[in-house]
């Protein structure tokens, strides 16, 4: 009896064991069911909070007060921090702060009040006439001489891509004059050159070509360039333009040109050779007069820019602020034809406010069925077409993706216009300065 009561207790305290061990197991599991999902919202939320960290500007320009979202992260708004003061009642600089889902504070960013610029679009095809300040080393050469077949530039260190600024003391502006400068002391030839911001002096014994006898450094050289390309936008009030939307670089090196002076002359699109993938088109055309209608003042990452000598017709848009642009349907006008702008249907893909370079901030695709059926979609030549979105002037077309012609970046009018706004104006005229 006494045994069967201790195999009873025995059985007793087994059984509650297990119970708790059970009850403990789907306890933990309740835990388990609850903490991971939080830990893995925590992540994603943390995860979110660095993107936009990176993703969202630090300045923005706006036309009304209050609070704003920007329309390609609908999550984010800006609102007051309520610590900020403008500068003034109807405008001036103010910090506010970029919020995840309008609670999670993101980071502070800068706010200007500002009314939006009007500009007249455009989407002419224009012509570029461009004389760069300097002597640009394209390649080496070989001269055939007495000391053998050898390039004396490349013995003495000059580089390609390097800018000779004068030789034997003297500024050249072209390479006829270099060319002139080292006939006049075959046996010494002393350059200034600058080299990523720096100016150097090198010296050069040139060699006597058996071919002509003439003494040469043995180096292509570049001291101009001439292109095609399309006007975004007429600034009607400062009498300024802004096109291209990327800068002019030497087609060898890619190098930057710096501008001495330059014109733009107007267009006739004779054709357009279709692009395919892997092999983008162009828009083929010829200069119209020898008479400029602007002059070039800046060649810039965002763009040519100057003074415009004529009177542009045409209704004038807002610009939009970056903020505004959102992902979806809108037009771009180019000329593929003559020398009349057309409208044609795009989709902005994709918008990036902080984007490490002035120029990419869109990614676009060509819907057209019109376009796409002549021109295959982005051809070089279409660079500086104004992409209107919602009544205003969203930015400009910049570049072809090489692999999907339909497909390219675009650059925000905001970043155009923040150049062309500090032309001086009514300032000098290149053209009647020359």
């Amino acid at each position: 009896m006494t045994l069967l009561f201790a195999d009873i207790i025995i059985a007793a305290g087994f059984w509650d064991t297990a119970a708790i061990r059970e009850k403990g197991n789907f306890t933990m599991k309740k835990i388990l069911c609850l903490y991971i999902p939080i830990f893995c919202l925590t992540i994603l939320l943390f995860l979110q909070i660095s993107f936009y960290y990176t993703a969202v500007p630090d300045n923005f320009f706006r036309e009304e007060e209050g609070k704003f979202a920007l329309k390609a992260y609908p999550m984010i708004t800006v609102k007051e921090t309520g610590e900020s003061v403008p500068t003034s009642r109807t405008g001036g600089e103010r910090t506010m702060t970029a919020t995840l889902y309008g609670i999670i504070p993101i980071k502070n960013v800068t706010v200007t009040n500002t009314a939006a610029p009007q500009l007249i679009p455009s989407g002419e095809a224009f012509g570029l006439k461009m004389l760069t300040e300097g002597i640009y080393v394209t390649d080496y050469g070989y001269v055939d001489g007495i000391m053998g077949i050898r390039s004396p530039a490349k013995e003495a260190g000059l580089e390609i891509g390097d800018v000779i600024i004068s030789a034997n003391g003297k500024k050249l502006s072209s390479a006829n004059e270099l060319s002139d400068a080292v006939q006049a002391d075959g046996k010494r030839t002393v350059l200034t050159v600058k080299r990523d911001g720096r100016d150097m002096t090198i010296e050069i014994t040139p060699e006597c070509s058996k071919a002509d006898g003439l003494f040469k450094l043995g180096i292509w050289t570049r001291d101009s360039c001439a292109g095609i390309g399309t006007l975004t936008y007429y600034d009607e009030e400062n009498c300024t333009f802004g096109g291209l939307g990327h800068s002019v670089c030497d087609v060898d090196t890619g190098t930057v040109l710096s501008l001495s002076k330059g014109e733009t002359v107007p267009v006739r699109i004779n054709r357009v050779v279709k692009g395919v993938d892997g092999s983008p088109g162009e828009l083929c055309g010829s200069f119209m007069s020898a008479s400029p209608s602007g002059s070039i003042a800046l060649n810039t990452d965002c763009g040519v820019f100057g003074y415009y000598s004529g009177s542009p017709t045409g209704e004038s848009l807002p610009v939009a602020f970056k903020q505004d642009i959102e992902v979806g349907a809108a037009q771009i006008i180019t000329t593929i034809d003559g020398m009349t702008p057309q409208y044609f249907d795009i989709e902005i893909e994709k918008v990036n406010y902080n984007s490490d370079t002035a120029v990419k901030n869109m990614v676009i695709r060509i819907t057209d069925e019109e376009l796409l059926s002549k021109a295959g979609g982005i051809v070089q030549g279409m660079s500086g077409s104004p992409i209107i979105q919602n009544g205003k002037i969203a930015g400009a077309v910049t570049h072809v993706f090489v692999n999907d012609v339909s497909r390219g970046y675009a650059i925000f009018a905001e970043n155009m216009y923040g150049v062309s706004s500090k032309l001086e104006k009514g300032g000098v005229n290149m053209l009647d300065a020359a």
